[in-house]
């Protein structure tokens, strides 16, 4: 992993996000940094399958499905835009369930993949940028898509590979039907900032602890896409990472007319195996959550 030094460390607050978010992508775009998986498909989807890692199957898609049976029992015909969806997991769990999906990605390679498993004529995918949902000037959205025309909208495991927020979810908003919810996963963005935070054994009190040396700051982290190849010497294509503290999220979706309806911290499920730490091992994914899961609703 390697880190990228921002020329501009903005912090986002709930008024002048825009004009510091506009800034902060001014002085990027020199860099153009890649937020595209489209040169790891083959590698992704190898490791992701049909139905997900572990992690997907054990705690996310239940999670997701969980946090969506809060407002309708039933996903049969519910309309539902799977936002920035790779080879299409979530969206094939939807659809599995009678969810009515449309799945939209920027990598052709990726829904070259979601096209081939089950299912896939039966989602619509659609390539595009998600950060870019509406036309320039923002009345009418893009793709072919209609304004108000999905009750829910997910967004999993890919917010912290996206920049700018704020038209991202502007662009939400114009597709959510009045009383509509958007569901975010990602990793805990207070416990998980890479190359900012990491585990420590406390051999004196014998307890596993998560540290962390930095969370307000804002900044963009240059991550391999394919780490064993750094490990074995190899260059790997890289993708940016963009590290925001609690307050960017919420803040930007209020801007954005996105309330914060119902918000849930799920920890790992995995489990060590038995040993002299593995009592505080197991108190320490207890107690420090992997993911954050928010539902917002349409303001």
């Amino acid at each position: 992993m390697v880190i990228v030094p921002l020329e501009c460390v903005y912090t986002y607050w709930t008024r002048g996000e825009k004009a510091k978010e506009e800034m902060y992508m001014s002085k990027r775009s020199a860099r153009e940094t890649n937020t595209s998986w489209e040169e790891v498909t083959l590698w992704y989807d190898r490791l992701q399958g049909a139905e997900g890692s572990e992690y997907h199957q054990e705690v996310i898609l239940p999670g997701i499905e969980r946090m969506l049976r809060h407002r309708w029992k039933s996903l049969t015909d519910l309309p539902v835009l799977d936002l920035a969806c790779g080879q299409g997991v979530v969206a094939r769990y939807l659809a599995e369930r009678g969810a009515k999906v449309t799945a939209i990605d920027l990598s052709p390679a990726m829904l070259k993949a979601a096209r081939g498993y089950p299912l896939g004529e039966e989602i619509s995918y659609i390539q595009g940028d998600v950060t870019q949902l509406r036309e320039e000037g923002g009345v009418t959205p893009r793709y072919g898509l209609r304004a108000e025309s999905f009750a829910a909208a997910t967004l999993v495991l890919a917010v912290q590979n996206l920049t700018p927020l704020s038209s991202l979810w502007r662009g939400v908003h114009m597709l959510l039907q009045p009383g509509g919810v958007l569901l975010v996963v990602m990793l805990h963005p207070c416990f998980r900032v890479p190359g900012r935070s990491d585990w420590q054994w406390n051999q004196g009190d014998e307890r596993q602890e998560r540290v962390l040396w930095q969370y307000l700051q804002s900044q963009e982290v240059a991550i391999a896409l394919h780490p064993g190849q750094e490990a074995q010497g190899i260059n790997s294509p890289m993708t940016a990472h963009f590290h925001r503290p609690l307050q960017a999220y919420l803040n930007t979706l209020g801007n954005a007319g996105l309330w914060l309806d119902h918000l849930e911290e799920w920890c790992s499920h995995k489990k060590d195996e038995a040993g002299p730490k593995h009592k505080a091992l197991a108190q320490a994914r207890r107690e420090f959550p992997l993911f954050l899961a928010l539902r917002v609703g349409k303001v």
